[in-house]
């Protein structure tokens, strides 16, 4: 029984020095990232990679941003030039938002820097640590999502 604890504490632990790290790695990328976007701003705006259009509020959900938030980002991506916004024509209080060419391509240009980044951090791993580790991160995320 006292390895469980012992198991679990280390978890907590690991989880909390993991969970730190990647709010400090955000904190720091407050900054332009790439130039053009910050990291809260690209993880707004990538849904839109895969739709024309959203509404505020469902982007707001798959950034896991509050919807008051995503609409300060918005004011300030769409005053950049990144995004549009329309209200819908079925729904008057709803406001869509889509990418603009240049919004596009910031996007996509943020995404090649994360995904290099990401195979940097994958390639440190041991070769046989890289496995368990896209099996654990999986997990971990639908355990999460159970939660939500």
């Amino acid at each position: 029984m006292a390895a469980i604890a012992d198991t679990q504490q280390r978890f907590s632990a690991a989880w909390e020095s993991f969970f730190r790290t990647t709010r400090r790695l955000r904190a720091k990328s407050g900054g332009r990232f790439t130039g053009e976007l910050t990291l809260p701003q690209y993880h707004l705006l990538e849904a839109l990679r895969e739709t024309l259009e959203l509404p505020v509020g469902e982007l707001a959900d798959r950034a896991g941003v509050a919807p008051p938030t995503a609409t300060r980002m918005l004011d300030c991506l769409a005053r950049d030039g990144f995004v549009e916004r329309r209200h819908s024509e079925t729904d008057r209080r709803s406001v869509l938002v889509r990418l603009t060419a240049e919004g596009e391509q910031a996007v996509d240009k943020a995404q090649d820097v994360i995904e290099a980044w990401r195979r940097q951090v994958f390639e440190s791993l041991a070769p046989e640590e890289r496995e368990p580790a896209a099996r654990l991160l999986g997990r971990l995320s639908q355990i999460m999502e159970e939660q939500l």
